[in-house]
């Protein structure tokens, strides 16, 4: 974009063949970075309508504003790949599907079936119990829970459901997970009665475009004992999955060991799928690449901790 300056040197958009340019306002010039700082603050529905005032803001629009308004939205101080799609920049802006927990009704607080399929549903059934019985209260200081105390409950024989989740639905296209490869994080709190152990199982799997499976993490554990009545925590970390990502699919599920009738079975509450930020530049091959990002290790991937609540 040409520029001239007047006798204060002070620069000035010069007009295009049209005599319109779109950075007019009255009879004074406005400087295309205090036009580019206005439109950031502009709500996403607005600022594509103002891609179609002129050729010169759709350019302002979808080659800085759309990246520099994602940024905007980011948890941290992040700068995005400038060789992004726009549309991944506006989606970004618009989903914010960065640090958030993109699993719907994750402790059973509207009900068993909202957001998830049941596959099976043995013995009395599963329940949503508020507060949880016969074990001791949710963590307090877990952001997922929000103070609240609602989980899913499991009967005599095999409870089991599963929650998909489309990706791009939620924000994260073809570009951002193939080019990007962001960290995925997926958790879970799970725990037993004090009176009757109970069996418990988790299985996350990352589905491609052709709807085959990537990869998978798959855990369980038989609460007994020591580990009865007390909230347990697993996670797991995925990374370098590879391009055609577009679901992830979360399964859960359990029963009681001794058959008794009513909800004696696995607890399970704040079930967490949550996409990392990239890193800046992670995803390039620069020949200055040092160690100081060398902080994606599997070493703690898998965890299975205790977390006393008493």
């Amino acid at each position: 974009m040409g520029q001239s300056q007047d006798s204060n040197s002070t620069p000035r958009v010069l007009y295009d063949e049209t005599g319109d340019n779109g950075y007019i306002l009255g009879n004074k010039y406005i400087p295309e970075e205090l036009l580019a700082e206005f439109l950031c603050h502009v709500d996403n529905t607005t600022l594509l309508n103002c891609q179609l005032v002129c050729q010169r803001w759709k350019n302002l629009i979808l080659n800085y504003v759309w990246r520099k308004k994602a940024e905007m939205t980011l948890t941290r101080p992040h700068t995005l790949d400038t060789d992004m799609p726009w549309k991944a920049y506006y989606l970004i802006a618009k989903k914010k599907p960065f640090e958030r927990n993109l699993i719907k009704n994750h402790s059973g607080e509207y009900g068993v079936q909202k957001h998830w399929k049941i596959l099976t549903d043995g013995g009395d059934h599963w329940i949503v119990e508020n507060p949880p019985k016969g074990v001791p209260p949710l963590p307090k200081n877990e952001p997922v829970f929000e103070k609240k105390e609602h989980c899913f409950v499991t009967s005599y024989y095999n409870c089991f459901k599963i929650q998909t989740i489309d990706l791009e639905a939620e924000g994260l296209t073809s570009y951002v997970l193939d080019v990007l490869q962001p960290t995925i994080v997926v958790s879970e709190w799970y725990s037993c009665r004090w009176d009757c152990p109970a069996h418990y199982e988790c299985t996350v799997e990352l589905i491609g475009s052709d709807n085959k499976m990537m990869d998978t993490f798959q855990f369980h554990d038989d609460i007994e004992g020591d580990k009865q009545n007390q909230w347990l925590h697993v996670s797991h970390e995925f990374k370098d999955y590879g391009p055609g990502l577009k679901k992830i699919s979360f399964y859960h599920g359990g029963m009681d060991k001794s058959f008794w009738a009513g909800h004696y079975g696995s607890k399970m509450a704040g079930a967490c799928v949550i996409v990392k930020i990239p890193k800046n530049d992670e995803h390039r091959c620069d020949d200055d690449d040092d160690d100081d990002t060398d902080t994606n290790t599997d070493t703690d991937s898998d965890t299975n901790k205790t977390s006393n609540t008493e």
